[in-house]
């Protein structure tokens, strides 16, 4: 009973993949806002997000891979800008985005390149 029992929360936890990777959770305006992070850099990225003089780490996204983080909307509350900080693990370099103005619902995608000036971001 207790191999079952532990085979379905297994089965519960692991993540739904569908055809063409995983799907990107659904965002409301009152769920907060989503930033996706495409590392296509050789090193591992440390992720933070500044806001009205806080930093708040988001984790690390590996190297040549993709993390989405669903963030809430009392990082964007009342026009709020805010920069996004990439720091390559082992590196000297660090990029930071100009400010950015994300609205509760929106997505933004920043795509980081092997040459960390030619990233770009967007959100929509």
């Amino acid at each position: 009973m207790r191999v079952l029992l532990t085979v379905a929360l297994l089965a519960a936890c692991t993540p739904r993949h569908g055809p063409h990777g995983p799907s990107l959770p659904s965002v409301g305006p009152a769920e907060g806002w989503s930033l996706t992070v495409v590392n296509r850099h050789w090193l591992d990225v440390s992720i933070v997000v500044m806001s009205d003089d806080q930093r708040s780490h988001l984790g690390t996204v590996s190297a040549t891979q993709t993390q989405t983080y669903e963030l809430p909307a009392r990082m964007i509350a009342t026009g709020r800008l805010i920069r996004l900080e990439a720091n390559p693990i082992g590196a000297t370099q660090i990029l930071r985005t100009d400010p950015l103005l994300v609205q509760p619902g929106q997505r933004v995608e920043w795509t980081l390149e092997t040459g960390l000036e030619r990233s770009t971001v967007a959100v929509w």
